[in-house]
């Protein structure tokens, strides 16, 4: 496990991640508005401003942060669907001193249940949920065996990736890129794309901190 109110790094690190990869998630968004990595990265960047601006060490209170940002400045579909995925996250850790497998095992379901009360997508449509949803089932099946916290996330992670890989041959069946029909195989979805990094980032973390070895570095 590891305590809530230290685990500032968390959010800390998704922010770097998406920060940095803000030109892949670009070119991923091609056959869209080509700027789902410029709004995400947009999102993030204030998360960040008004994380160290609070000087918060809690992990929740940074989910808070960015959770504000991307539903008031990223804009189109993923704003709306981003922001209850990290009331998701925000919902399950609120008022726990202490964030382990079941906490986090809820915070991953209700992301899950967040997202799918606003918008009719589900697996298989080409969509963030081709990532996040396999993720959160990989997480909650591994712990059921052991209860191994780090097995559970490098579980989830992994997960997350198969999903993501699995949209290259999906055709969308949700948002503007349905109007592509075809043209949309052989591509991987740009939500399912920042959804892994997001996962991945939050597997890392979690586990550096539980191990007392985890120093973030921020790309500010």
């Amino acid at each position: 496990m590891i305590k809530n109110s230290e685990g500032i790094e968390i959010p800390l690190y998704i922010i770097t991640e998406i920060k940095k990869n803000e030109g892949y998630l670009g070119q991923l968004d091609s056959l869209g508005d080509g700027d789902h990595g410029i709004n995400m990265s947009k999102g993030m960047t204030i998360a960040l401003k008004n994380i160290l601006a609070d000087g918060t060490h809690e992990m929740t209170a940074g989910f808070e942060y960015i959770k504000e940002a991307l539903l008031e400045y990223v804009g189109g579909s993923m704003g709306p669907l981003y922001g209850m995925m990290f009331l998701g996250f925000i919902r399950a850790s609120k008022g726990k001193e202490e964030i382990n497998s079941f906490v986090m095992a809820s915070m991953l379901n209700g992301t899950v249940s967040n997202i799918e009360t606003i918008t009719d997508a589900r697996v298989g449509d080409k969509s963030l949920l081709d990532s996040l949803v396999p993720a959160a089932a990989a997480f909650s099946e591994s712990i059921q065996v052991d209860q191994d916290f780090e097995k559970g996330l490098r579980a989830m992670a992994e997960a997350s990736q198969r999903g993501l890989e699995s949209t290259r041959n999906l055709k969308a069946n949700i948002g503007r890129s349905v109007r592509l029909g075809d043209k949309t195989l052989g591509h991987l979805d740009a939500g399912a794309a920042s959804c892994n990094i997001i996962l991945n980032a939050l597997s890392k973390s979690v586990i550096g901190i539980e191990r007392g070895v985890w120093h973030a570095t921020l790309s500010q």
